[in-house]
């Protein structure tokens, strides 16, 4: 899946973006995920075991520079011919709450500013422009 991510998402929207980096990095950094505390994994599957979706998520603590603990959304993924059926906001309610477990003060996510159904997904969870990113290609 997060290879499918890559190829709709990522390396659609930006040039520089590895669209293999998922093949040749993606099982050492999940197990690597799934191993560490301050991380999030989660797999939607059908009543067979076939996975339709995931979440990936990441728990930050207070710091000398952020006063509130923080959870980013780092990764959202549902199978195209099984959107529409809330299956991505079942995984999104799920890490409010394993974010308010934790006593996060903020939920982070970052999309493509040209993903706009990514953009009308996540606003009704809540989420809204906090911060705009820059780039200029050479």
């Amino acid at each position: 899946m997060s290879a499918a991510l890559f190829a709709e998402d990522g390396a659609t929207r930006d040039r520089l973006r590895n669209a293999g980096w998922p093949r040749d990095n993606g099982r050492p950094w999940i197990k690597g995920l799934l191993a560490a505390p301050d991380a999030l994994v989660l797999v939607a599957a059908d009543p067979d075991g076939a996975a339709l979706g995931h979440l990936i998520g990441q728990y930050d603590t207070v710091s000398a520079m952020w006063t509130g603990a923080r959870t980013e959304l780092i990764s959202t993924y549902v199978l195209p011919e099984h959107r529409g059926r809330n299956i991505g906001g079942r995984l999104v309610e799920a890490f409010f709450a394993w974010s308010r477990e934790r006593r996060a003060e903020r939920f982070h996510l970052a999309a493509y500013a040209a993903n706009e159904s990514a953009i009308r997904f996540y606003r009704p969870h809540g989420f809204a422009p906090l911060s705009v990113e820059l780039a200029a290609d050479v």
